[in-house]
């Protein structure tokens, strides 16, 4: 919504899981088990049952839905002037696809293109201020399958991120950001309160110096002299490789030699994303992190908080379960890889090594 000539009121809504998954619940047990949806190539494994994702908590277009909000007022420079945090109700007109969003931006033309051309110019000022601040580019490829209705892989199709992407990720992250700010300041007797923090450490030397001696024989040098150095060569790297037949074998050895990002109460800023808090918000669906996040989220508001002493251990078990979530859509993954690669069994291809191992390597 437009409030003067250079300010403007955006909101960024969530689904409000909280208001249906009650603490202490069977679901909310349940939920918690689990922790993360599981993505497979051929099925999703669902945090929460498909009642509450695609129904009850789906913002679907006219329809009344309960949602967890920040609403923003930013001006034409992408400068935050005003943040609010609360419940809400919204009521949508409209929901677009990725692909038709993407059009309208490439088009500059189409249904709500001029909100949605200054959003997506907004997004882009957020990107650049990003880097600027010392974030790291990483953006790997996506691999995905077509399958029959069999589930066998009949093709492969590489999922690339574009602007309407970048889009909605920058308000996702300015959203989380934000939150994180918010419940950092509240203290009890002078100490932060126990909060999921979403952290991502800085890289470890042991990993950081053969990778750098690894790039350097394509002509990438990095200064590792701090932080700040290493961030700065990583993005000049990623920006050097585009196109190159070596991109990919960087990226992806890039992305291995930073530190996991992991839940915790200890807040010490997402290193990768360049911010000094962070948290996840806003996938109350498939997160129970987030969950987690709006019920503190509230009882800061309410000015209720309470304690809860087990937050470190709550913190370890979804960082555990988020990572075997990932390891079993890598192995789901290259599963359905060598399926596909049946067909072609005695064909040559041209191939890159990524890794070597002592019992082989990868390809």
């Amino acid at each position: 919504k437009k409030i003067t000539d250079d300010l403007y009121e955006i909101g960024v809504h969530i689904a409000d899981v909280s208001h249906f998954v009650k603490p202490d619940t069977a679901l909310d047990k349940s939920a918690y088990e689990r922790a993360t949806s599981v993505y497979l190539p051929d099925r999703v494994n669902p945090m929460l049952p498909e009642k509450i994702s695609n129904e009850l908590c789906s913002l679907r277009p006219n329809e009344d839905k309960y949602t967890f909000s920040v609403i923003y007022q930013i001006n034409n420079r992408a400068e935050i002037k005003h943040s609010w945090i609360g419940r809400t109700v919204i009521h949508s007109n409209h929901r677009f696809s990725y692909e038709e969003v993407q059009e309208i931006i490439e088009k500059k033309d189409g249904l709500h293109f001029k909100p949605i051309l200054l959003l997506n110019d907004l997004a882009q000022k957020f990107r650049r201020e990003r880097f600027r601040k010392g974030a790291i580019n990483f953006s790997s490829q996506e691999v995905r399958f077509k399958l029959d209705e069999k589930g066998k892989p009949i093709a492969v199709v590489i999922k690339e991120s574009k602007e309407a992407h970048k889009l909605i990720e920058e308000f996702m992250l300015l959203a989380n950001r934000t939150v994180a700010e918010y419940v950092s300041k509240i203290k009890i007797n002078k100490q932060p309160i126990p909060f999921p923090y979403r952290i991502h450490d800085t890289p470890d030397d042991e990993k950081l110096k053969p990778f750098a001696a690894f790039a350097k024989k394509f002509g990438y040098t990095f200064n590792l002299h701090d932080e700040e150095a290493v961030a700065a060569s990583f993005n000049k790297m990623l920006k050097d490789v585009q196109g190159k037949p070596e991109q990919h074998v960087l990226e992806q050895l890039g992305i291995r030699t930073m530190a996991k990002a992991i839940y915790t109460s200890s807040n010490i800023g997402h290193y990768g994303l360049g911010f000094e808090h962070y948290c996840h918000f806003t996938s109350p669906i498939r997160r129970y992190p987030d969950v987690m996040v709006h019920r503190i989220l509230q009882e800061c508001l309410d000015k209720n908080l309470k304690i809860d002493r087990k937050m470190d251990e709550k913190c370890k078990h979804c960082s555990d379960r988020e990572r075997k979530a990932m390891e079993t859509e890598r192995a789901g993954n290259k599963y359905k890889q060598v399926e596909y690669m049946q067909d072609y069994l005695g064909e040559e291809f041209e191939g890159i090594i990524s890794g070597v191992a002592s019992f082989g390597f990868f390809v």
